[in-house]
């Protein structure tokens, strides 16, 4: 039998591409016992949806001599808010103290708790108030939607799980 001597082929693997970020990761909860000198925390997964967030920040914009009738900008201060969107679930301990008589009707202090995102090992707290709360009704043949508005009470604690 005769020898051959074969050919080495040198492979060249294409690269996989980034994995984005998944909505999904972040989790988020409500405080339902803001008179309590310890968080309850209830997530806000089994009727979200949907979350938007904002830093809605505020804007000092001047227009200086040397510049030439152009603008600067200079951020001065901002507020994060949060946009909720999902499904009306009753018996789910969030949806209950979101739309909860003394929450949903209240004004004032009723409408502040503590809001905590999750991703990784990574969480931020802040004060908030409960705004826009609007529960469903619209089409008969869909579920009800729940709405909720919650902005930040100053500024939010960023942390890291077990530093």
């Amino acid at each position: 039998m005769e020898k051959m001597k074969l050919q080495k082929f040198a492979e060249t693997l294409p690269e996989n591409t980034i994995t984005p970020e998944l909505n999904y990761e972040t989790e988020a909860f409500i405080n339902t016992t803001p008179g309590e000198e310890a968080a309850t925390w209830a997530s806000l997964a089994a009727l979200t949806k949907n979350m938007a967030e904002s830093l809605n920040e505020v804007l000092y914009q001047a227009s200086y001599y040397k510049d030439k009738g152009w603008g600067s900008t200079e951020v001065v201060g901002a507020q994060l808010t949060l946009t909720l969107t999902g499904d009306c679930k009753p018996t789910d301990a969030a949806y209950e103290y979101i739309t909860g008589e003394d929450v949903m009707y209240g004004l004032g202090e009723a409408r502040k708790t503590h809001m905590k995102l999750t991703k990784g090992g990574k969480y931020v707290i802040w004060p908030i108030t409960l705004a826009n709360i609007t529960k469903g009704r619209g089409d008969s043949a869909a579920t009800n939607a729940l709405t909720v508005t919650i902005h930040g009470n100053g500024r939010p604690v960023l942390g890291t799980v077990g530093a």
